[in-house]
């Protein structure tokens, strides 16, 4: 059993990451994010010290500290882009215009008609031109399910899963879920363009069709040159 777009798309991005993301980048995003996250815990733990704002003893306050120090520092991993330079991709119009870029784009579904020999290095070309933006946006989206994950630790590190404390539990979970929605969008599509590589890839290639033979321009008939009179 084939695996799913989802499962494919998270092998795609584990595997050519390293292909489009600036390790540069992605180390200055380690650094920057722990600091925040050092400091945002610290801060925490030195104002629960001082004035007891939780209410709660003290490894329940380090634990909420350190949960909302990850949180902190995967909202602001969020904002720190860590792809190299996006190649730009000019729009150059299909032959065959509208129509066959619909018939292009619906090879891409989860459920595509027969594909048209006509399309095959078309296909295959979007499917290329699609992994770099995905990777870029996956790299960036994947950390806001897992900040508000942390912070719904952090929450129930505070001992507000009590009857009268049950929304501020429930809300970091249902924003975690909606806006985790759009990095699984993301790397659905990325695994539904790499199934969807593979399958056209598996198809023939069409060969070019000869050109039709040139109309004789010379004059029929006899060639026979006349004497000069």
């Amino acid at each position: 059993m084939s695996d799913g777009a989802f499962v494919t798309g998270w092998r795609v991005y584990r595997a050519r990451r390293s292909e489009f993301l600036d390790p540069v980048r992605v180390r200055r995003r380690t650094v920057v994010s722990g600091i925040v996250a050092t400091v945002a815990g610290a801060a925490v733990v030195v104002t629960q010290l001082l004035w007891d704002w939780t209410g709660v003893s003290e490894p329940a306050a380090v634990g909420a500290a350190v949960a909302f120090a990850a949180a902190i520092g995967c909202l602001v991993a969020t904002f720190l882009r860590t792809s190299r330079k996006l190649q730009a991709q000019p729009f150059s119009p299909l032959p065959g215009g509208w129509r066959r870029d619909e018939r292009i784009g619906a090879q891409f579904t989860a459920r595509p008609p027969a594909l048209d020999p006509e399309d095959r290095d078309a296909v295959l070309d979007r499917a290329d031109r699609s992994v770099e933006p995905a990777i870029a946006s996956i790299d960036r989206l994947r950390w806001i399910p897992t900040g508000w994950f942390a912070a719904c630790i952090g929450v129930i590190a505070v001992e507000f899963a009590s009857t009268d404390g049950l929304v501020p539990v429930l809300v970091p979970v249902v924003f975690g879920l909606l806006q985790g929605g759009t990095a699984a969008a993301a790397i659905t599509w990325l695994g539904r363009a790499e199934l969807t590589r593979r399958r056209v890839a598996m198809t023939p290639a069409v060969e070019p069709t000869p050109p039709l033979p040139g109309r004789n321009t010379e004059p029929r008939g006899s060639k026979v040159v006349l004497p000069d009179q």
